[in-house]
């Protein structure tokens, strides 16, 4: 995959265990940005094209995505069988752990090394489990029977992305550690995005499937009193391993785990502003296809975007890092990831009071429905550096 590193920044790394800047976040008041987003009742899903373009730019600039006709007769999902493994515990039950893994040699030049982005997986799947051996770790939290969906971002008006380095270091884990290729789906709204993106799509061959949603999802959902519909590939599988790319949101602040379901919804349109992002957002999350499926986040902070633009490409790589981040905790991994945002913003010159205001109520409200933690006191956070 291509990767731009125009403007790339040689930022230093803020000490993760000076909590007390986050903690004082939390009395910072909301701000509702305009939104043009409509309701999600007023229009059928298979007429909606989905985009997170600023209020500002005409949805008439969005890059058109091919659309695919459903069949008359919808295909029927697979049983599934969701369980969760005893080895996922965080708060309340104890500290949520985050591990923010660091590799000085991941880079070289403007391509990733594999054995360096290996080295961080593994290093941080054993510190979050404890569990010695990375096999042994998988394995603990995969059985080989089950079918796995992987979330990535792939946003077609966006020039950064889930690195594919970093997600084939972990389908090659995960059959690693017995689960068939053809158990593994990597998937995202479009099939044209992924293409995009730099992944080899795949819907039905031998090796690792990877397709889009393209508008095939199911019904029988609700968030903040609207009527939704999640992906069917996501409703195929037994557990989900989600690994969303940092990033800013001129509504949300920062985009990041939460907010990489909107690419699993089929109206992310719909929830873009005031309560329903504020509680959209969570709740979403909540929904007990995300919430008991979800096994692992994995966080892509290799590259980042501080700082969105009003002209396509919207969001592309403005700082190359040396780091990713693994939770069970959605919510606790995207606090550690808007305390790396924010430092990395207001190291380079930038504003933090408007991003701060926009995360804070969706990473409180996260907090609130149980969906996690955002407070540090109840973090574990583990600093590698490899």
């Amino acid at each position: 995959m291509k990767q731009d590193n125009k403007g790339k920044k040689n930022v230093s790394r803020r000490d993760f265990l000076k909590i007390a800047a986050l903690g004082l976040l939390a009395g910072c008041a909301p701000t509702q940005a305009p939104s043009t987003m409509t309701d999600a009742t007023s229009t059928t899903a298979a007429t909606i094209v989905p985009t997170d373009t600023p209020p500002s730019v005409p949805t008439n600039t969005v890059t058109p995505a091919p659309t695919r006709v459903p069949t008359a007769t919808p295909t029927p999902l697979p049983t599934v069988t969701v369980r969760k493994p005893d080895l996922i515990k965080f708060y309340p039950d104890k500290p949520s752990t985050v591990v923010h893994t660091h590799h000085a040699g991941v880079w070289s030049g403007d391509e990733l090394v594999p054995n360096a982005v290996r080295q961080m997986l593994d290093a941080s799947i054993t510190r979050l489990t404890g569990l010695n051996d990375a096999r042994e770790a998988w394995r603990a939290l995969f059985d080989p029977g089950e079918r796995i969906a992987i979330k990535v971002n792939a946003f077609r008006n966006s020039l950064i992305w889930t690195h594919v380095p970093l997600v084939m270091a972990v389908t090659d884990s995960l059959q690693e550690a017995g689960i068939p290729a053809e158990n593994i789906f990597i998937f995202d709204f479009y099939t044209s995005e992924l293409k995009e993106a730099g992944f080899t799509v795949n819907p039905d061959g031998p090796g690792v499937r990877c397709v889009g949603t393209d508008r095939e999802y199911s019904d029988g959902f609700e968030i903040v009193g609207s009527k939704i519909q999640l992906s069917n590939v996501l409703l195929s599988c037994d557990a989900l391993i989600n690994m969303p790319v940092l990033k800013s949101h001129m509504l949300a602040g920062m985009s990041y785990a939460l907010k990489n379901h909107y690419g699993t919804l089929s109206r992310p349109d719909s929830f873009h502003s005031g309560n329903r992002l504020n509680m959209g957002l969570p709740e979403l999350n909540a929904l007990s296809p995300i919430k008991d499926r979800t096994r692992l986040v994995i966080g892509d902070a290799l590259t980042a975007c501080l700082r969105y633009a009003n002209s396509w490409p919207y969001w592309e790589a403005d700082y190359t890092g040396d780091s990713i981040m693994m939770s069970f905790d959605p919510v606790a991994h995207d606090a550690v990831g808007f305390k790396l945002f924010t430092d990395l913003l207001a190291a380079d010159g930038g504003n933090t009071a408007s991003a701060i205001n926009m995360a804070m109520p969706w990473l409180e409200n996260a907090t609130k429905i149980g969906l996690g933690t955002h407070n540090f006191d109840d973090i574990d956070l583990a600093e590698i550096n490899l």
